[in-house]
């Protein structure tokens, strides 16, 4: 019976493991961490935002098909049910029924009794055999037929930062990296706004053309803008920020002239606290050296590391796979998740994926071997 080292136990890892355990396959889990699962632990604020209904291709960062019909093909709700976790669903966001992120870890790891879950082992490299692969290891060496490389990104540091070692060191392209999904540094930043929330329309511009907008809450932090739009909008972010800047539209609801009309009848009868009864007390007070709150620029400077980051941006290249995930070089071994160049908006996106290619690789290594059903 064929033997697979999955080398990394987060989502794309655990999923895998449960498939190819549910068939009596030997499998083999290197975590490098302590805890297994835990990007999916600290999903959706520890609620593990799964997936997501509306799966447009427009949500990620590229249109490949065969990305996109592993995508689609994965069924979140269908599959969770399957393994015994009820889910609901918050307008397209699907979350476990439990309201708990650790429901679906335990879901996956709940025919783990004859799966060889290794933690804290770092997986060093991986050496081509005459048949097979021989993956070393801080904690031993393991001869397997297949290798399944799902060790994330050091995205927020929930998977280490030593990610891309292992295809680095195998010479797979690799796609330039930048934080994404993370907060923006800006010029203005106002410190004394730190914390400050306020619902408004965010958009991105490059070279004064408009990319793209997004409503929803804007946080001020002591360095610039954070909140779910700026992150989605940090995505679009070119390596060099020089020419972006984020406009901030405070009053979405109403047109220009609307505004010019509310704000002269409330001075006249409010004099100078004409703003505080609309927004923020503190934002309120910056505001008043604003000229045009439908158009409040903040031009970025940069983001946040990858410490702070929700994923990164970048990976192994697709053009390194064939329409299994399997490495065109290295027959036998496969690579999931976040660790390619797939990334996607928040709200489920990227997890999705992660679940979506684990499951798409176990079911692939399956019908290649022989396995007991």
């Amino acid at each position: 019976m064929e033997t697979t080292v999955i080398i990394g136990a987060g989502a794309s890892g655990l999923i895998c493991g449960h498939e190819l355990a549910d068939h009596h396959a030997n499998v083999i889990i290197l975590e490098q961490s302590n805890k297994s699962g835990r990007k999916i632990l600290a999903s959706g604020n520890g609620r593990c935002n799964l997936s997501n209904t509306n799966l447009d291709m427009r949500f990620y960062n590229t249109n490949d098909k065969r990305i996109e019909k592993i995508i689609h093909d994965f069924d979140a709700k269908t599959y969770f049910d399957q393994i015994g976790v009820l889910t609901r669903q918050v307008g397209t966001l699907l979350y476990p029924r439990s309201n708990q992120s650790l429901t679906i870890k335990n879901a996956l790891m709940n025919n783990f009794d004859q799966v060889a879950l290794i933690e804290e082992c770092q997986a060093l490299k991986i050496i081509k055999k005459q048949k097979g692969y021989l993956v070393k290891s801080t904690k031993g060496n393991y001869e397997c037929d297949n290798v399944v490389i799902a060790t994330g990104s050091p995205a927020s540091c929930l998977s280490g930062e030593n990610n891309y070692d292992l295809v680095k060191d195998l010479d797979l392209k690799m796609i330039k990296l930048y934080p994404s999904l993370v907060q923006v540094k800006t010029k203005p930043a106002y410190m004394q706004l730190k914390g400050v929330r306020v619902k408004c329309k965010a958009s991105l511009y490059l070279d004064n053309k408009l990319i793209e907008s997004q409503s929803g809450e804007v946080l001020f932090t002591d360095q610039g803008l954070s909140g779910i739009c700026i992150m989605q909008l940090s995505r679009l972010l070119p390596g060099n920020c020089n020419n972006a800047v984020i406009s901030l539209d405070l009053l979405e609801d109403l047109d220009d002239k609307e505004v010019k009309i509310l704000l002269k009848q409330r001075l006249e009868k409010y004099g100078n606290y004409y703003l505080e009864g609309i927004f923020n007390d503190k934002l309120a007070k910056v505001l008043k050296n604003v000229k045009n709150l439908k158009d409040v620029h903040f031009k970025v400077l940069g983001t946040y590391g990858y410490q702070k980051a929700q994923v990164m941006r970048g990976g192994v290249s697709l053009e390194e796979i064939d329409e299994n995930l399997e490495s065109l070089k290295y027959p036998g071994i496969y690579l999931a998740g976040e660790i390619l160049d797939v990334d996607g908006d928040c709200g489920g996106y990227n997890l999705h994926f992660a679940f979506a290619s684990g499951y798409h690789i176990a079911k692939t290594i399956l019908s290649k071997g022989r396995y007991d059903d």
